[in-house]
């Protein structure tokens, strides 16, 4: 039987608010979404995300639901975007940057096996030195860097005044570069 006449009964439904019909595509589909966006991801939290946002992205839309086509293909295709926009924010990020200026300096990125090995590593390498920080150290260093803060919000948010903030940040710095030169790791946001 093709698949559009197994599914049109339940797209249906589904497509008139039915949780049960939600529920049965749910149980038919998740695990090789997961499977799927956990291949590409590397990542469980993330692939358990992508599955998430895959079906709250389904409910959303059930109203416009075709019983046309491949319900299959376009469920893939809606993960497939959500593992897209995860990449996109991975790179978004400041250390990928940092990443990114290191594979520059060594001629790396001509071989994205390499790239993604040696970016695992500085992130591996990178928490390990993270441990090295007081809690204040981790912190502020964290908020400006990783969540883009600047040294004012920072100072608001942990009811410090900004020359704590950027002592924090200063020592913060001094330490990560002390314990990535230990690894040949010099990037540009520790410098």
């Amino acid at each position: 039987m093709h698949e559009t006449s197994i599914h049109s009964d339940t797209i249906k439904k589904l497509r008139k608010g039915s949780y049960e019909a939600f529920d049965t595509l749910y149980n038919m589909y998740a695990d090789s979404l997961y499977g799927f966006a956990l291949l590409h991801t590397k990542s469980a939290v993330q692939a358990e995300d992508i599955v998430q946002e895959t079906f709250l992205k389904l409910w959303n839309i059930r109203a416009s639901l075709s019983v046309e086509g491949s319900f299959k293909s376009m469920l893939f295709t809606i993960a497939k975007n959500h593992v897209i926009d995860a990449f996109r924010r991975q790179i978004n990020r400041p250390e990928f940057e940092d990443y990114i200026r290191f594979c520059e300096d060594e001629n790396l990125l001509d071989n994205t096996s390499v790239e993604k090995i040696y970016y695992d590593d500085f992130l591996e390498k990178l928490a390990i030195a993270k441990q090295k920080l007081t809690p204040a150290q981790r912190n502020i260093f964290e908020l400006s860097r990783e969540e883009g803060m600047s040294n004012a919000e920072i100072a608001a948010l942990s009811e410090l005044s900004e020359q704590t903030v950027k002592n924090h940040l200063s020592a913060a710095l001094k330490v990560l570069r002390e314990e990535l030169r230990k690894y040949n790791f010099l990037f540009a946001l520790f410098i």
